[in-house]
């Protein structure tokens, strides 16, 4: 059987707290080889780090959900620590980022910019991102083509 690899996880959410181990057991009986589970703002992304730590087959995207954008308050400070925590061996991606015009939790503008500053951060590392678009992807697809040619 080949390998399977959920690449797209949130085992940090606070709902998988009374049974995470049964959770991360039952991805493991039922074949799936690694799992990368997903920050979704720093200190979720750091609870990622501290469990990819404890499993050797669990690995760590890094990053702040375009809905959670506009709570940074210093985006210098923030990606400079987002740099931080990805110096570890288990932190594999930077990410959840991207677009979400679907609720507009952070307005558009906001959401492009912060997008922009994981794909430099994804950049200097040299590290793949992981990318969130919804009901974006003229807006995604126009960044990326801007960012990384």
């Amino acid at each position: 059987m080949p390998d399977i690899i959920d690449t797209h996880c949130h085992l940090t959410m606070s709902h998988y707290d009374p049974d995470r181990a049964d959770v991360i057991k039952r991805c493991l009986d039922s074949g799936v080889s690694r799992l990368i589970t997903i920050g979704t703002d720093i200190d979720d992304s750091k609870r990622a780090i501290e469990l990819a730590e404890k499993h050797d087959f669990i690995f760590a995207g890094i990053g702040i959900h375009p809905h959670d954008v506009k709570d940074i308050k210093n985006p210098e400070e923030t990606y400079e620590l987002l740099k931080s925590l990805a110096s570890g061996n288990k932190v594999v991606a930077i990410g959840e980022t991207g677009l979400d015009y679907h609720y507009m939790h952070s307005p558009k503008d906001i959401q492009q910019e912060h997008f922009r500053m994981h794909i430099e951060v994804a950049r200097t590392l040299d590290l793949p991102l992981l990318i969130h678009s919804r009901e974006a992807k003229e807006d995604t697809l126009n960044i990326l083509s801007d960012t990384l040619t």
